[in-house]
């Protein structure tokens, strides 16, 4: 007689939390504001697929090799040879349909090297919640990693995890808790003083999106593509 095992969930509430090397697990990136935004967005617009980079010379020599669309950011500024900033909103306007995409960031991009690129990684946020929990819940053992920014603990990622992890064991945070505590973040306050108060808004549209975005081949793809 066989006993089936209830599938294990695992949490870090920053990426330097992680086992390294990372265990033979499934892992969900969560990197609320802003890159796993962007991901779902650019599946969303029509890329071919978004290959993450920890590094921005490596993210040149892959645009000159396939001509790719690049966006991204260090410590929140633009980078020098990138074709635009990842703020989710402004996605819609690139002409990335049918192209692929290069993304590189200071926490999101860093937390799936630093996981390694030859793991199964999802890229989950706040707008496809229950869409990541549902393609992930019959992985055996599952990681929800908040990014964190350079070892510091930020509210929106642990915001985000804790909405994945709810739907997970069938209990999603309230949505209107989650939003207030979004809105609060150091980030998000940020955002709003920046005159990006729709990117705020935008986040908490709590499970909006059915695209969840799986590494293949070193590169991201809706899963099930």
């Amino acid at each position: 007689m066989t006993t089936s095992m209830e599938p294990t969930v695992r949490r870090v509430d920053r990426q330097e939390d992680l086992p390294d090397p990372a265990p033979d697990s499934a892992f969900v990136v969560v990197d609320v504001i802003i890159s796993s935004t962007t991901v779902v967005r650019l599946l969303e617009a029509g890329a071919d697929y978004v290959r993450p980079f920890a590094d921005a010379d490596a993210a040149r020599e892959f645009k000159a090799e396939t001509d790719a669309f690049l966006v991204g950011e260090q410590g929140g500024d633009s980078v020098e040879g990138f074709d635009g900033s990842p703020l989710p909103s402004l996605v819609a306007d690139y002409p990335v349909e049918g192209r692929p995409v290069g993304l590189l960031s200071s926490n999101g991009t860093r937390a799936m090297d630093r996981i390694g690129h030859d793991r199964d990684i999802y890229v989950g946020t706040t707008v496809n919640a229950a869409a990541v929990a549902e393609a992930v819940a019959d992985h055996e053992e599952t990681w929800l990693v908040a990014a964190g920014r350079q070892g510091e603990v930020v509210g929106e990622d642990v915001a985000g995890v804790d909405r994945i992890a709810g739907h997970l064991d069938g209990s999603p945070p309230d949505a209107d808790d989650l939003a207030e505590r979004i809105r609060e973040t150091g980030t998000a306050q940020w955002l709003c003083e920046m005159g990006f108060e729709h990117e705020v808004d935008a986040l908490c549209a709590f499970d909006s999106t059915g695209v969840v975005p799986r590494l293949r081949d070193g590169v991201f793809v809706s899963a099930g593509q």
